[in-house]
């Protein structure tokens, strides 16, 4: 059997009883591990059973405001909505379930620095824009980079809207003003008491998958460098997955990171018995995201 149909038939196996996929191999089903084995699963094979049964899931996993919490009862919710809306859009969802997706993001608030000796404070001790705004990971939190990222990327379909294209260029702009010295993303902020943070494999591989998506001429030489080093750094099954899905997006490659992707598959198809490293480990073996 080959890698991609090992990886394909652990997925089908681990699907929960409920249609959706945890973090690990029996874990409760979540939006974010549902949402990519989804897409993994209809990119390979057109949408099979397997996938509409989790594109179900998800949309029964809508809250009322429009969005998606962590789990189906998560009362809250927060950035996982963008997760649901990149699989249901790829996956053919309802649309008007989409179309609430897509308003509660718009609307979507972080935290907002109203007085000028705090926004001070922020730019000297962070190094940053307090004011523009990115997404939070939940409501009324400050923004961080991966959950911009993952709205971007999420909200690109409708980047020519009137209503979506001014908050999706402060979006871009928030990632601009977070980029560490010298190339790359961390979760947040690129400094702290003026000394630099370090990027990281999988936050620089979202925000180029994003910034392809949107904003291509964003994307710098360096970004790139940058993440082909982190991610043989890291050397996980995330790292790596995401690391060569941004570059596929990017038309590019790398063949060490695809090799220590593929060393890492057990003999059950999968990696680190989770469903969710295996769809992105899925995805970036069978070549990029959809």
């Amino acid at each position: 059997m080959s890698e991609i149909a090992a990886a394909q038939a652990f997925l089908l196996r681990t699907q929960n009883s409920d249609g959706g996929w945890g973090y690990v191999v029996g874990h409760a089903s979540n939006v974010e591990a549902t949402a990519v084995a989804a897409l993994a699963l209809t990119c390979l094979a057109g949408e099979p059973a397997a996938a509409r049964r989790g594109v179900a899931w998800l949309q029964a996993a809508q809250r009322a405001d429009g969005g998606w919490g962590l789990t189906a009862d998560d009362a809250e919710s927060g950035w996982q909505t963008a997760w649901a809306l990149l699989a249901l859009v790829r996956c053919r969802g309802d649309e008007a379930v989409v179309q609430r997706g897509v308003a509660q993001l718009l609307a979507a608030q972080p935290m907002h620095f109203d007085r000028s000796e705090d926004v001070r404070w922020v730019k000297a001790v962070l190094g940053i824009n307090p004011n523009l705004r990115g997404w939070p990971w939940l409501p009324g939190q400050v923004a961080w980079v991966e959950p911009t990222a993952l709205t971007l990327l999420a909200l690109a379909p409708w980047a020519a809207a009137p209503e979506v294209s001014p908050r999706l260029a402060e979006g871009v702009g928030y990632l601009q003003d977070r980029r560490c010295n010298g190339g790359g993303w961390n979760v947040g902020n690129p400094v702290m008491f003026s000394r630099p943070l370090p990027p990281r494999a999988v936050p620089t591989a979202w925000v180029l998958l994003a910034l392809a998506a949107v904003a291509p001429q964003a994307i710098q030489d360096d970004d790139v460098r940058v993440l082909r080093s982190e991610m043989l750094a890291d050397g996980g099954a995330s790292a790596l997955a995401w690391g060569l899905l941004a570059l596929a997006a990017l038309d590019q490659e790398e063949r060490v990171a695809a090799d220590r992707l593929r060393a890492g598959q057990a003999a059950d198809g999968g990696w680190d018995t989770s469903p969710y490293h295996t769809a992105a480990a899925l995805l970036a073996l069978a070549g990029g995201w959809p």
